[in-house]
């Protein structure tokens, strides 16, 4: 886009309706990490109320993230047949409501299910937000904006930290969970300020559906069905490494490194402020460089600061926690871009929903895994944790590299197709143009 020759900055591209999308979608990811995150500022607390072991609040985790899988899945068809926002809007409830329920748990099983409840409305939230912003977001500077999005994340388990300092020492830890609540006032602003992209249209047409097509049938389509597979492999991947790096950390630094909880909310704050500039220069990266470079590169960079991380210098500590966010999980500020690039419109909600989910399907037996290794297995719980993410790292890494080409994605930085498997490649070359024009326009 230009204004009298000139190109206009990238922040002015974007509509008033583009930025109300982006910013619901951002929003919503913010207060879903804060929720999640709660759980993993207070996991000793909850320990010692209970009487129960690290692997059970480890294994708490993983039931969380299995049951997101369905939330994700069943957000992305009601994503596709009715449109991003109503999806987006009901996660925010659900995943309020329920956390909220374990301020009044009595026991740790009514925690479990509670927080099990709970994943199924986190998987939603991702799902329909990460397409209504990428769809909404002008093509030039889509993959920065990816990298925006998923800022939103460490700003919330950042948030979770900070607000525990001041809530867990004077009102308990079942406190936090109360103030869980607060993201159902988002659905306000979500409803009546961020545009429906559907309305007006049937859902079919309206995200360029073809006449004949159904909900499974769409989703096995051979090309489809390969992309889903191959992004949820990378997608498992990396959620190996970011759960394996956050699950059992602060209970890694308050028991086996013997942390104060004040000391312990400080480099989870670090880690999270790492993660913010890593998401964003991975955005960055992206889009001078390409997915791949901004994939890989501090994925490897991350091997050799695993000792800081773990503390093996216990004095760099907040140096480890800080490289551990910025290196260790900032490629993730593509994982937007590089989803929803993978598929057409008509099954990306499904499509997408699938794949992040599968991948976390994937990654939530790492926490469990870690813990277990440490009880069972006469490890300290920082060898695991070393252990389990350096082998992820180092196997995301050959992954993406080895399946750069059949996931379509440019070392250039141009946008990767994702044709439906049955259109000739001159139909898929003209619809994926005309797809990105209308996102820019």
């Amino acid at each position: 886009m230009t204004t009298k020759g000139k190109q206009v900055p990238w922040w002015r591209e974007p509509t008033r309706g583009q930025w109300a999308a982006f910013m619901a979608a951002w929003s919503g990811w913010v207060l879903d990490a804060f929720d999640f995150t709660i759980f993993l500022m207070v996991q000793k607390e909850i320990a010692d109320e209970f009487g129960v072991s690290i692997v059970a609040l480890a294994g708490s985790v993983t039931l969380t993230l299995l049951v997101r899988l369905a939330g994700g899945a069943v957000a992305g068809w009601m994503a596709d047949r009715w449109g991003r926002k109503l999806p987006l809007m009901l996660s925010l409830l659900w995943f309020a409501v329920f956390d909220a329920a374990i301020y009044f748990a009595p026991t740790f099983m009514w925690v479990i299910v509670l927080r099990t409840i709970f994943g199924f409305g986190m998987g939603a939230e991702w799902t329909a937000g990460t397409a209504l912003a990428m769809e909404n977001w002008p093509a030039r500077s889509r993959k920065f904006a990816s990298g925006l999005l998923q800022a939103g994340w460490p700003i919330g388990f950042f948030l979770s930290a900070l607000v525990s300092a001041f809530v867990v020492p004077a009102y308990g830890w079942r406190a936090m969970f109360l103030i869980a609540a607060l993201p159902a006032l988002l659905v306000i602003p979500v409803r009546f300020m961020v545009p429906d992209e559907l309305a007006g249209k049937p859902a079919a047409q309206a995200l360029g559906a073809p006449k004949k097509s159904s909900a499974l049938g769409d989703l096995a389509a051979p090309g489809v069905r390969k992309m889903i597979v191959l992004g949820s492999l990378v997608m498992g991947l990396g959620f190996i490494v970011y759960y394996g790096l956050t699950a059992n950390y602060v209970t890694m630094l308050r028991t086996e490194l013997g942390q104060s909880g004040d000391a312990a909310r400080v480099d989870v704050m670090l880690f999270n402020a790492g993660m913010l500039i890593g998401v964003v220069a991975a955005g960055w990266i992206a889009n001078r460089y390409g997915v791949v470079a901004a994939l890989v590169t501090p994925a490897l960079l991350m091997v050799p600061a695993l000792p800081l991380y773990v503390g093996v210098a216990p004095a760099l500590l907040p140096v480890g926690a800080f490289l551990g966010g910025c290196l260790g999980v900032g490629y993730s500020g593509v994982t937007p871009v590089l989803t929803t690039s993978l598929f057409p419109a008509h099954v990306r909600g499904r499509a997408i929903g699938i794949v992040y989910h599968a991948g976390a399907l994937i990654g939530a037996f790492s926490p469990t895994l870690i813990a277990t290794l440490a009880e069972d297995g006469g490890m300290k719980l920082s060898t695991s944790t070393g252990l389990v993410v350096g082998v992820g790292l180092i196997a995301m890494s050959a992954t993406i590299l080895g399946l750069r080409r059949h996931l379509a994605v440019d070392l250039e930085g141009a946008e990767p197709s994702a044709p439906a498997a049955e259109d000739p490649p001159a139909a898929r070359t003209a619809s994926r143009r005309s797809e990105l024009a209308a996102h820019a326009s």
